[in-house]
């Protein structure tokens, strides 16, 4: 019995699911991607694209000690020896998005759109579980890989939250979801875009320069077209001119300064400039809805590419809604109320969606969104993968 056991410490007590979801014998989980970009207020998005990860060995509960049947780590089933074969429904390899998950439940008759709703909830509830002991901070994010387990019935079972997932191209499958998915990830913070480096060999200057500058960054460019195979001498050779080139230039440079930065030469320009990003609301960074890259979280936006909130569902606040901002000393009280906000607005999605799922049981994705829409009056994407 549970009762039975006794520690002096903190334990972690973990329940194995008998009755897995198999696909052509094999077990499986989910890796979906989360990004939490603000606590305070607390806002959530889950990308609409993921994986779907086999055993490489079929499930079978007579071999208890044998994790390719029993564990879904791609980083332990690549070295199985089933790996590479081509399994019986699964096919070679280990992944497999979304979509193609979803049409392999199309195919063999599942109605998966309440599972996925499921899945959204329970991802929010997680979040939500820690939300209130973290810290307030305007210029970092979480993202989050949350791997889930399907049984037999359809119903999805947290495993674990990973930190910073990783990110790795490890096959086609990975570099078709991962890819898109920092894309959007850049495009939903607002990041700006920063020079990377890639064009240090580029020699260009938009500042008035003499001509005789302008004569040796010309012989400098045309070094670099000549051969390959130029000695390691004649390269020194080359970057020695340049260097000698730097004051000259500098000076051009400094010149000309406020009118430079849209176009420059990191060669070349050496002018000091702040960390950090203002973003495009500098004059309302004392808002604690605002972070350091001038996104306001207090309205975020429904979607970004393939990232759709789950949370708020609703992006006008209602009179109910509790903020964040308030007091340290009232900071407890709040975030309490807002749970309990939170956990009520979230049964009452479940309810709704179950509901919806139950009477028209073969509705087609849209009708379903369009339908649970409408019974919320929800002003938001309802998040599900395409197929």
């Amino acid at each position: 019995k549970l009762s039975d056991l006794t520690y002096d410490n903190a334990a972690v007590v973990q329940r194995y699911i008998e009755n897995p979801f198999l696909i052509g014998g094999y077990k499986f989980d989910l890796r979906l991607y989360v990004c939490v970009p603000s606590y305070r207020p607390l806002t959530i998005y889950l990308y609409k694209e993921g994986l779907a990860r086999f055993a490489t060995e079929k499930f079978s509960l007579e071999h208890l000690n044998d994790p390719f049947r029993h564990l879904t780590n791609f980083s332990l089933n690549k070295l199985g020896p089933g790996y590479s074969e081509k399994k019986e429904r699964v096919g070679s390899g280990c992944k497999w998005t979304f979509r193609q998950l979803r049409r392999y439940f199309e195919q063999a008759g599942y109605y998966d759109w309440f599972l996925w709703q499921r899945i959204a909830c329970l991802i929010t509830l997680t979040i939500l579980s820690q939300a209130a002991s973290i810290p307030k901070s305007s210029n970092c994010f979480e993202f989050f890989g949350f791997d889930v387990l399907i049984d037999r019935n359809l119903k999805p079972w947290l495993l674990e939250v990973n930190l910073s997932p990783a990110l790795s191209n490890d096959c086609e499958i990975d570099s078709e979801v991962k890819k898109p998915l920092l894309h959007d990830l850049f495009d939903l913070l607002g990041l700006p875009v920063c020079n990377t480096g890639l064009s240090l060999f580029t020699i260009w200057s938009t500042s008035p320069i003499n001509d005789e500058v302008e004569e040796s960054s010309k012989f400098c460019t045309n070094r670099t077209m000549k051969k390959k195979s130029r000695t390691y001498r004649e390269t020194d050779g080359f970057l020695n001119i340049c260097t000698e080139l730097q004051p000259t230039l500098r000076q051009s440079t400094i010149n000309n300064s406020s009118n430079l930065w849209s176009r420059y030469n990191p060669l070349l320009v050496d002018k000091y400039v702040p960390r950090g990003f203002q973003g495009n609301n500098p004059e309302s960074n004392n808002k604690t809805s605002i972070w350091d890259n001038g996104k306001d979280w207090s309205t975020p936006c429904a979607r970004e590419g393939g990232w759709v909130r789950i949370y708020p569902l609703i992006r006008i606040k209602s009179e109910n809604t509790v903020d964040y901002v308030s007091s340290l000393s009232d900071t407890t009280k709040i975030a309490e109320k807002e749970t309990r906000n939170v956990i009520l607005s979230i049964q009452k999605y479940l309810k709704a969606a179950k509901e919806v799922h139950k009477k028209n049981e073969k509705y087609r994705d849209e009708q379903y969104n369009a339908t649970l829409r409408k019974m919320l009056e929800l002003n938001t994407e309802i998040w599900l993968p395409s197929k």
